[in-house]
């Protein structure tokens, strides 16, 4: 009896032991999801990460040296099932891989995501490293979003919620002293968290259609548990990021999280006509914020540029712009810059959409946020919009006109950009033809299209010289502009056909003191590239604007490709035209035609 009682005690204890290890193991899971970087942050002499301390602080509301740790949160409404959603199918219980990617949990130096973490690293060449926690569930309103008045009561309710699960004072490890001067000691406030939902309805954003914004409209600070505070109001105040859209996935949240977060470095406003090409882009093209311009950059303190002496010319050779920081900047004085990129795509997070020196005009340099024009190798153009088809059309090169990145006109309450819903391509992005090179465009000066005009009156001319793998060597002229460079590339109006015999091809003349002539190139061959074209052996006087094409049309059947190139005095020859492309239409007896910027 008494035997059988002890082997049914060890039996019960065996039990015990074996529950208690299952629980614990358990237990173990959970704290480690919940609070995954706690023991690798608490002892600080185990980072590697290790920001530059004599360099200055210039976030504006949030610091941009040394770390900072934040903590993100998704949510969706259980009303939002019929969003449809392959980077996040609806689920009361499963958050989508990704989401789990968005940040680094610990600040080694280690990126196997192309993450936040490893955004603002690379933007900041090593002195600001975001990371931090991961929420590992998907919170759901309590209630459907009919509820809720705004999206101020939702992030409220969230934030509370969590008050039991999360220690918030994690997340306050910044304040500003008297000076202004950030110091790394917390104040009693967290200083960012993110909220990201699978999507909600613009009623809720006050009717707006904003993806994301730098703060979570609280009605009250939330003192929580931790006896942290999330503050509510402005920009300098709020403590948080918050946004729709997670239903897109990875690359499009990691992109509206960094430019929400971008406004707490620099401040409200966007960069206009930027797409592509910097952070805090606008319009014409939302949700396009990419790889930091340099003027970011250079405003946060994180590269320097380059300041080329405006009294002598130059030579320079310029590197990769976005893996190396290196930029050059022409300053006309305080206010007015032009500054020049080189674009070899060779980072992820470079979306520019051509390879080649990209060049800005800045003006308003001193503060955020300046005006940036995109002087696009392709030229400024004249645009028409036809009302009733509601098309916008491209028509003949305009040095004062616009480029396709940043023509705007509202119509009736209709928007025309260069995008698709209206125009031939999305050229509002970006193209191509949009970085200067040593084939497609190599010259900007006062007389090329677009010029270096502007608003001080200094003149001066920027020429590609030369392509060593993925560096430029360009000239940078102030003396003697025309005699030491190329004469710029000539803007071709239009094919003009008024009988059989006389196809007049039209151009804009060169305005260099030094021009002599116009050459005419031409193939037969549709597939030739430019080195197979051909000159036609005349000389076109520097006065002429246009010339007679009939002599090459002989063929009807063929189609037929002409450009033509200016010359000067000394031999230097510009690069070709845009080409002119001609083909035969037997119903009309007349000559079709084309441009054709892309070769």
């Amino acid at each position: 009896m008494i035997l059988m009682s002890l082997i049914q005690f060890k039996k019960e204890l065996m039990k015990y032991s074996l529950g208690l290890i299952l629980f614990s193991f358990f237990f173990l899971i959970i704290s480690c999801s919940i609070i995954s970087t706690e023991r690798s942050q608490s002892n600080k002499s185990s980072k590697i990460f290790k920001a530059n301390s004599e360099l200055d602080n210039k976030g504006k509301y949030v610091t941009s040296v040394g770390e900072l740790r934040t903590l993100i949160v998704y949510a969706t409404f259980t009303d939002d099932i019929s969003t449809k959603s392959k980077a996040w199918n609806f689920s009361k219980t499963q958050l989508p891989a990704w989401t789990k990617k968005m940040i680094n949990s610990t600040t080694k130096l280690s990126f196997p995501n192309e993450n936040l973490t490893q955004y603002f690293y690379e933007m900041s060449r090593g002195n600001f490293m975001l990371y931090g926690d991961i929420y590992p569930k998907v919170i759901i309103p309590k209630y459907n979003q009919k509820h809720y008045k705004s999206i101020s009561d939702v992030n409220y309710e969230i934030l509370t919620r969590l008050d039991d699960e999360i220690d918030y004072s994690k997340y306050d490890n910044w304040s500003k002293g008297k000076d202004g001067k950030y110091l790394d000691v917390p104040d009693g406030k967290v200083d960012v968290i993110f909220i990201v939902y699978r999507n909600f309805e613009n009623r809720l954003f006050f009717n707006n259609g904003w993806t994301g914004s730098a703060h979570f409209y609280l009605t009250d600070d939330i003192v929580t548990n931790d006896g942290v505070k999330i503050t509510s109001g402005r920009l300098d105040k709020g403590s948080g990021v918050q946004s729709r859209g997670g239903k897109v996935g990875f690359t499009y949240m990691k992109y509206v999280l960094a430019h929400e977060f971008g406004h707490l470095l620099f401040g409200a406003g966007h960069i206009e006509n930027t797409t592509n090409l910097a952070l805090m882009t606008g319009g014409p093209v939302w949700n396009a914020s990419r790889g930091m311009h340099s003027w970011e950059r250079s405003r946060l303190g994180w590269t320097d540029f380059e300041d080329i002496q405006l009294d002598k010319n130059t030579s320079i050779e310029i590197d990769d712009y976005m893996t190396t920081g290196n930029a050059y900047r022409i300053k006309l004085n305080d206010k007015e810059w032009f500054i020049l990129e080189n674009h070899q795509k060779l980072s992820k997070n470079d979306w520019a959409k051509d390879k080649g020196v990209y060049i800005f005009h800045v003006n308003n340099a001193h503060r955020f946020s300046p005006s940036v024009t995109v002087e696009c190798a392709d030229g400024k153009w004249d645009f028409e919009v036809d009302e009733e088809k509601q098309k916008l059309i491209k028509t003949i090169p305009n040095s004062s006109g616009k480029t396709e990145m940043n023509f705007r006109k509202t119509i009736k309450k209709k928007s025309y950009s260069c995008y698709k819903q209206v125009y031939a391509d999305n050229s509002a992005w970006g193209d191509a033809n949009d970085a200067y090179d040593i084939s497609y465009n190599n010259i900007f000066s006062p007389v090329s299209n677009p010029s270096s005009q502007n608003k001080a009156k200094i003149n001066f001319a920027i020429e590609i010289k030369e392509r060593r793998d993925k560096k430029y060597l360009l000239d940078v002229l102030f003396n003697d502009i025309y005699i030491n460079s190329v004469p710029s590339k000539p803007q071709i109006i239009n094919i003009e056909q008024k009988e059989p015999t006389k196809v007049l091809l039209r151009w804009f003349p060169n305005k260099e003191p030094d021009l002599l002539r116009y050459n005419i190139y031409y193939s037969l061959n549709q597939n030739d590239k430019l080195k197979n074209f051909k000159r036609l052996k005349i000389n076109i006087n520097k006065n002429k604007e246009e010339i007679n094409l009939s002599s090459l049309l002989q063929d009807k059947g063929k189609k037929i490709s002409v450009a033509i190139t200016s010359f000067d005095k000394s031999g230097k020859e510009s690069v070709m035209s845009d080409i002119i492309e001609l083909t035969y239409n037997s119903k009309n007896k007349k000559w079709d035609w084309k441009r054709v910027e892309e070769y």
